[in-house]
């Protein structure tokens, strides 16, 4: 309080008035003043949400952005002309299903590449030598897929192999790779059609570019759909592979859009660098290589053999937009624009050129650390060595640090110790608390889609999507509204603290994925450095005390690029996942991994601006309309089928493979223990077993427990969750032959007590085989005339058990003679081989499609599924001994 005197000093005789002022009361009204709010709740939703919706359009055009193909078709130029290109790809779409063991593929197919080549070698100048070769491969090796090890088998399967070389020039190749073989489901057209057709028209190109330095090999390979085993032909038999160095491998999940850079090697991983620098339209994500090698996605590549049994350097690119047309009669020409052959072709050019010239490979920097590499919407690919890059994230982490300690340093003013830990604390947990809240609530309404049959409703809609980044969205900015607040700060003082407490979470995340030494760490990167720089340059130049709106405004205006990437990454990740939802079968529910992965984008969207909400007027009644419509739209995912119904004739189907199965299991002498008929249901997806039920009521689950690998067909774990519909009629006889094997006992001995055996068999049968070898205690599988020591690829009620998958491509079906496949398993007992020592069945698999004879009654079966339902058929015998 302080006194003052008021008066006319001219009149010394006036009498002075004193009065009091009240300074508290001049401060509470200066306090009110600066805690006034400057945001009002409905136009601050209406301005956020018309600012995600702009962001979202834009980063959907920048994603799927694709350029015009030139008109001229003119053979003489050397730039690459996506018309010729479809004009092969049409040609081989015209064929149909090409799978491996099929006319299609081994007559027709095989034919129309070497006419297109051939005419190619004519047409070429003298400018490189060109050769082509013909191959022909058998053999067999072992391949961990998914955690099981299988021994694979071949015979006969072709390669169209040709090279140019150089006239002077190093002997280290560069090989292109696409697989012309397709699932006997569908034409293939995207797996892998437009691959090889992009190859035969950037054949027609270099072979007539007179700076090559290097050779390049261009693979056509005839058996990539049954478990990489024509790559594997090629790098291990043929002789120019010895050459190959580096590999460029071409592949699908999906149908259309842009080819995505997703799979590099460790060494000469420079060549992600030279991709950037070269390419005219650079895509690929890191994060995304290592979501692939984790295991995550269920594919795989011919590159893993050109990498793991060649010992090639190179990139792995595939088209994934789509993925509902993946192995199905929908992936067609209708889903192929001729842009995209113009995309990849201009990309897969300017590539070879570079990798083939003198020096473009030869900077080999004698490290064997990987590259980070990720593109800026298309436009732009950011690439660097990981060792540069944990580097610049520790910078970026100083920085970040340095910021927040120049924004606390002038809303921390006037604090005592106690005051200051409980501001600082409440902004260091709160981020946890909110990304927490996010999480829970998406994974609890998964949980009770789940629990009300109502899963996977955003599989063929996917603005259902919405449903979880509304509810996330919900539970950050509510759980912020609630934030414990410092009443010695103002409103705008305690959001700039907030958004400090959220970058910091993002700068621990960044500092904690680099000593991780994870790659994707560049996300974290990209969250930090622009509010980091930002609030350094606000820190500077302005004093957050003294003018905190519009330090926040310039940190909010920051956060436009971090925000815009991350639903660039969203969108990306959407794409690729949802589709591949259909395919991870029923013990999987999707919803948990879609519900996260939508709170992480709420988050990384929303959060890094939900302390704001304290600077709204009222943010409460808004909250509470945004909650509403989440739950409403959830009622109307559970109540309105239309809206919530996961699949459509159209596209996005549901999965099954039906297989019409007989079956016989044979007793330790012989005779026939057991024998019966049924269709096997494959269940692809989360709904498949409701599906099941309601159209095949009489269905059980396959007994797993009595019969080795569940008496079925089929391997890996969708088996184990199939379901067997017994029915009276065996399937019709197949035009392949019958099915038979034949068992010779070697005694090695002589005197019927030796301790070791060799059986050998002979079956015929049609192009698939696979044969399931599983020793009783006491009995081990010592060796097998395929290459390699026996290892187990998965275990039977504690037992190992062997799996030898088997691949013919020269039987009946492709024109040639019924063929016998001879092996031979030996194995040793303790207890010698007069009592039950070996289990072994052998399965028989007719999945060509033209060549399949199915009964009446499994065709009236098939076709009693519903419209929206994609199913696969194929017929099989499984023959089960004991030895």
């Amino acid at each position: 309080m302080e006194l003052r005197h008021r008066g006319i000093r001219s009149d010394n005789n006036q009498q002075m008035e004193t009065f009091q002022i009240d300074q508290k009361s001049s401060d509470t009204k200066d306090e009110a003043i600066r805690n006034q709010k400057c945001l009002s709740a409905v136009p601050t939703l209406l301005v956020s949400v018309a600012v995600l919706i702009v962001l979202n359009v834009f980063v959907f055009y920048m994603d799927n952005k694709l350029p015009a193909p030139p008109i001229e078709t003119n053979s003489n130029n050397n730039y690459f002309v996506a018309k010729r290109a479809m004009s092969t790809l049409i040609k081989l779409a015209n064929l149909g299903p090409r799978p491996v063991g099929s006319y299609e593929n081994e007559k027709l197919a095989f034919n129309l590449l070497k006419t297109e080549i051939n005419d190619i070698i004519n047409a070429v100048d003298k400018v490189n030598d060109i050769e082509m070769y013909n191959q022909k491969v058998s053999g067999s090796f072992i391949l961990n897929m998914k955690n099981w090890k299988y021994l694979l088998s071949y015979e006969d399967l072709q390669n169209i192999v040709v090279k140019i070389d150089p006239k002077q020039g190093i002997n280290d190749a560069i090989l292109l790779n696409c697989h012309y073989d397709t699932v006997p489901a569908g034409p293939g057209v995207s797996d892998n059609g437009v691959n090889c057709a992009v190859m035969v028209e950037l054949l027609r190109i270099l072979a007539n570019t007179p700076n090559l330095r290097r050779p390049i090999i261009f693979l056509f390979n005839g058996g990539e759909e049954i478990m990489l085993q024509a790559s594997h032909g090629f790098v291990t038999q043929h002789p120019w592979s010895k050459n190959a160095k580096y590999v460029i491998n071409l592949d699908s999940c999906g149908a259309g859009g842009r080819e995505i850079l997703f799979q590099t090697t460790k060494s000469d991983s420079y060549l992600v660098d030279l991709y950037a620098r070269t390419v005219p339209h650079p895509y690929g994500q890191v994060i995304g290589e290592e979501l692939f090698q984790s295991g995550i996605i269920p594919s795989d590549t011919d590159f893993r053999i050109f990498r793991d049994f060649g010992n090639m350097s190179g990139l792995d690119l595939a088209h994934y937009k789509n993925g509902y047309v993946y192995h199905t009669k929908h992936d067609d020409l209708d889903q192929v624009k001729p842009s995209v052959l113009q995309n990849t072709g201009e990309n897969l050019l300017a590539l070879a050129r570079a990798m083939s010239a003198h020096n473009s490979t030869a900077r080999n920097n004698g490290t064997r650390s990987k590259y980070v590499f990720f593109d800026l919407f298309g436009v732009y690919m950011v690439s660097y060595t990981e060792l540069s890059g944990a580097f610049g994230n520790f910078i970026i982490v100083l920085s970040s640090f340095f910021s927040i300690f120049l924004s606390l340093r002038f809303t921390t003013v006037g604090m005592n110790r106690r005051e200051y830990s409980l501001h600082l604390l409440t902004a260091i947990v709160s981020p946890g608390c909110t990304i927490v809240a996010a999480l829970l609530s998406c994974l609890l309404v998964a949980f009770a889609l789940d629990r009300l049959g109502c899963s996977m409703s955003w599989y063929g809609n996917q603005t259902n999507l919405l449903l979880y980044f509304g509810t996330a969205t919900w539970s950050i900015l509510t759980v912020a509204a609630y934030y414990p607040k410092t009443r010695s700060r103002t409103d705008a003082e305690w959001t700039v603290t907030m958004l400090n407490g959220v970058q910091l979470f993002w700068t621990a995340l960044l500092f904690v994925a680099t000593m991780a030494g994870l790659r994707s760490s560049y996300l974290f990167a990209v969250m930090v450095l622009c509010p980091s720089a930002a609030s350094c340059a606000l820190g500077i130049i302005l004093n957050a005390g003294r003018a905190p709106a519009v330090w926040i405004a310039g940190y909010a205006a920051s956060l436009t690029v971090p925000i815009a990437f991350v639903l660039y990454l969203t969108q990306m990740f959407a794409s690729l996942f949802v589709p591949i939802a259909g395919r991870l079968g029923p013990n999987v529910n999707p919803d948990y991994v879609v519900g996260a992965l939508m709170a992480l984008s709420a988050y990384a969207v929303v959060g890094h601006l939900a302390p704001a909400v304290a600077l709204i007027n009222r943010p409460r009644p808004a909250l509470a309309c945004l909650g509403a419509a989440a739950l409403l739209m959830a009622v109307t995912v559970v109540a309105v089928r239309p809206v919530g119904f996961p699949y459509s004739a159209a596209e996005a189907e549901q999965r099954f493979d039906l297989i019409h199965t007989r079956r016989a299991f044979h007793d330790f002498g012989g005779g026939l223990r057991y024998n019966d008929t049924g269709y096997m249901i494959v269940n692809w997806d989360r709904q498949g077993p409701r599906t099941v039920a309601e159209y095949a009521p009489d269905a059980v689950r396959a007994d797993c427990a009595a019969e080795l690998m569940c008496g079925m067909p089929i391997t890996g774990s969708l088996a184990q969750h199939a379901s067997w519909l017994p029915v009276g009629r065996p399937p019709a006889v197949q035009r392949s032959a019958a099915a038979t094997v034949a068992a010779v006992v070697l005694d090695e001995g002589g005197d019927g007590d030796d301790r070791r055996r060799r059986i050998a068999f002979n079956v015929t049968g049609p192009e698939r085989l696979t044969v399931y070898v599983s020793p009783y205690p006491g009995t081990r599988l010592t060796s097998w005339s395929f290459a390699g020591k026996p290892e187990p690829a998965t275990s039977w009620t504690g037992h190992d058990v062997y799996v030898i998958k088997h691949s013919s491509a020269a039987g009946p079906a492709a024109g040639g003679p019924q063929n016998v496949w001879s092996f031979w398993l030996e194995h040793e007992s303790d207890r010698g081989f007069g009592e039950k020592s070996i289990n072994v069945t052998v399965t028989y698999s007719w999945v060509i499609h033209k060549e399949l004879v199915l009964g009446d009654e499994f065709q009236s079966f098939v076709d009693s599924f519903p419209r929206w339902a994609h199913v696969n058929i194929a017929v099989a015998s499984v023959e089960a001994f004991v030895y």
